[in-house]
């Protein structure tokens, strides 16, 4: 069981991006230009589009003026780093960003389309490499030969990569991800990995569903399906020598969004939750190991 804690990625972090900002489609707000209701424009000093609300001209910038302009999500280029699910990056057929992110030694990428992503780090801006690996992102499960010739290709939308040298303050991260078709991403999260254990037998996942079914009084349902978010109650096997650093680690996570890990092993990716513990708890149970509880709410996709 880890925790990626995340690195904010500010725009002084982010060297390069192959993805344009404004990309296609999108258009840099003007104080001189009159807009229609609805109208959405984007600011790259704050990397947030902007829909209007009141039809006209105004010379406030829109970040500061919510009586004419409502906030309507990140750019195409930062919505991979907002750290919500839902607002994705895409392109063509790739995405390369470079980062500098200072010293990390964790990443995960959720919400992925595509066919391969490759992560470099360098020990500076230009230097030597010191880390690579590549990714590849079919998640098919082939058990025979029939699955081989027949079955369906299967995405794998989640990973996490938790042995990235640390020890690396001025590092340059490049991040590839690859396809033949559209390739998108909705989460990109650096950060440092908190150890907490090793997860034990009796963990469950599962969803919190946000659709609406009402039945009517013929006994026919309405169904209107909605987000839903994932749900993990995890118990995991700790160090007694570890007991205050992680109480007082976890409680420092308590309202900030995190990548949680149960297992990181290929065909465990429900394990895999990005969201907040709603509950944690830890048990004294053995003289050398005790049991932590966490009930961990994921954010809706």
């Amino acid at each position: 069981m880890k925790v990626i804690k995340p690195t904010t990625i500010t725009t002084a972090m982010l060297t390069s991006s192959t993805v344009a900002e404004p990309a296609a489609g999108e258009v840099a707000w003007n104080a001189a230009t009159a807009y229609a209701l609805g109208a959405v424009v984007i600011r790259t000093s704050t990397h947030m589009k902007y829909e209007r609300a009141v039809a006209g001209t105004s010379a406030t910038a829109p970040e500061s003026d919510p009586t004419n302009w409502l906030p309507a999500g990140p750019t195409l280029r930062w919505g991979m780093f907002d750290r919500k699910i839902g607002t994705a990056t895409t392109a063509a057929t790739s995405i390369t960003v470079v980062t500098q992110p200072g010293a990390v030694s964790g990443l995960g990428m959720l919400e992925l389309v595509g066919r391969q992503v490759v992560v470099t780090l360098k020990n500076a801006p230009g230097g030597t490499t010191v880390y690579s690996r590549t990714v590849n992102l079919d998640g098919t499960l082939v058990t025979s030969v029939y699955d081989w010739f027949f079955m369906d290709f299967e995405q794998l939308t989640d990973f996490v990569l938790t042995d990235l040298p640390q020890h690396y303050a001025s590092c340059e991260l490049t991040v590839t991800i690859t396809s033949t078709t559209p390739v998108s991403v909705g989460v990109l999260q650096v950060g440092q990995v908190l150890a907490i254990g090793r997860t034990i037998g009796g963990s469950t996942v599962g969803i919190i569903d946000y659709s609406r079914k009402e039945r009517d009084r013929f006994g026919n349902f309405d169904v209107v399906e909605g987000d839903f978010s994932k749900r993990n109650s995890l118990q995991v096997l700790t160090a007694a020598s570890e007991f205050n650093k992680i109480f007082r680690s976890l409680a420092s996570l308590r309202a900030i969004p995190c990548i949680y890990i149960g297992a990181d092993q290929i065909g465990y990716e429900p394990m895999i939750n990005y969201g907040f513990y709603k509950d944690f708890s830890m048990v004294v149970a053995y003289p050398q190991h005790h049991l932590c509880n966490l009930e961990i709410e994921g954010l809706s996709q």
